[in-house]
């Protein structure tokens, strides 16, 4: 008989070599659960990312939770040698749209800031690959290992450089989560463009801390949409369900049981894998039942914005605005000609997005009426789609003054 309560092998290295292995049993983590639990937020940003990091990293702080003193943030800085600005640049460092704002992260460093930034070294990638899903079932392409020194011309005979390029970003989450502070007991990953909202001071760390300590099994959690969210609160219920597969851009990791997996076996990876398809197999292989939950709570929900590969039909025609211009319209016609950054943030720092700080005022404008509640109904395909994951920006209802 399975036993839901598998205890997990954790290799001792004074142990290795004479054959011995620990036993650590599915527990909160090391330590007693705190009245606040800590958390690491992390977000990847690319070279030719157009949103600026900043604003994001601020508003999934400000949102995730009701107190800003249990969070750490990490940037991962991920510049994929194959890029055609790595061509440009030759050996040099491959230059960013973000360059201004990660500059001010590091400078901050060590010092006064809670927000790290970590470049990605392409040299590691089987490294990594090797510590957190193990080498016995690997298969990787024999060209990972030859990656670092001759990337371009590797990558450029595969059709997966997008893919490749996220696996190792996602590799450095987990490197970071791994190495954390050992007082943090959650990671939180978000895509930069994630949009978040809470209701009150509860926000999804307060929420993920509890139902961790409900359900002892439980390695990573999936937020509610804002769909799974309204039923969950019309209902008035908070509780997990049973997932199989980890939605990609937003989940939340129970730091010390998914030490006890590592290094998950996976029966195939390599450049071209998902990596939310090999971390949910990792953690469901085998027969440890209910590693990966879905939060179905009230109070707080997650969004991304409108988005054209979903397929013309995905929202109606009318409601089918990009982020750039989405945010551009919740500056209405008289707010346009004079939005400014807020304290704090200077015009200089926008100057490599295509819109500059133009463009940053109005992704600020959009991020104020998210935070501020100003929501449509949750309705699909009206105002959200692919499973309630995404907007359908209204003209109509922005200049209403709502947020999409």
């Amino acid at each position: 008989m399975v036993s839901t309560m598998r205890p997990l092998l954790l290799a001792a290295a004074c142990c290795k070599a004479a054959g011995v292995s620990l036993v650590k049993p599915m527990t909160f983590g090391k330590k007693a659960p705190r009245h606040s639990p800590r958390a690491l937020v992390a977000t990847m940003v690319m070279p030719d990312d157009e949103i600026p990091v900043d604003l994001m990293m601020e508003h999934h702080l400000r949102m995730i939770s009701g107190n800003r003193s249990v969070l750490e943030g990490v940037i991962i800085d991920n510049r994929p040698p194959w890029s055609e600005r790595a061509a440009l640049m030759g050996a040099g460092k491959i230059p960013s749209t973000q360059d201004p704002l990660l500059s001010r992260y590091r400078r901050s460093q060590g010092t006064t800031g809670s927000v790290q930034v970590k470049d990605v070294d392409y040299a590691r990638m089987s490294a990594l690959m090797t510590r957190f899903f193990g080498t016995a079932d690997l298969r990787l392409s024999s060209n990972m290992l030859r990656l670092a020194a001759d990337a371009p011309s590797n990558i450029s005979k595969l059709d997966e450089k997008g893919r490749a390029a996220r696996l190792l970003g996602m590799l450095n989450f987990l490197e970071s989560c791994a190495d954390a502070d050992a007082e943090v007991d959650m990671c939180i990953f978000l895509d930069s463009t994630t949009f978040l909202y809470r209701e009150n001071q509860t926000g999804l760390v307060e929420v993920a801390a509890k139902l961790f300590q409900q359900d002892p099994m439980a390695v990573v959690l999936q937020p509610p949409d804002m769909c799974t969210s309204s039923r969950a609160s019309a209902k008035g219920v908070c509780k997990v369900g049973n997932s199989t597969t980890i939605k990609h851009g937003f989940f939340v990791v129970n730091r010390d049981r998914f030490e006890g997996f590592a290094p998950m076996p996976v029966e195939n990876a390599g450049l071209g894998s998902v990596f939310e398809d090999i971390f949910a197999e990792g953690l469901t292989k085998g027969d440890h039942e209910g590693a990966v939950k879905q939060i179905r709570c009230g109070g707080s929900f997650f969004v991304h914005p409108f988005d054209r590969s979903l397929g013309p039909w995905a929202c109606p025609h009318k409601n089918q605005l990009e982020l750039p211009a989405h945010a551009r319209d919740t500056l209405g016609s008289r707010g346009a000609s004079r939005a400014r950054m807020s304290e704090g943030h200077f015009d200089e720092d926008y100057s490599r997005f295509k819109e500059k700080a133009h463009g940053a005022a109005a992704l600020q404008s959009l991020i104020d009426r998210i935070e501020a509640g100003k929501l449509p109904e949750a309705k699909s395909p009206e105002s959200v789609t692919n499973r309630c994951s995404n907007m359908c920006p209204s003209r109509e209802r922005i200049s209403q003054g709502l947020a999409w």
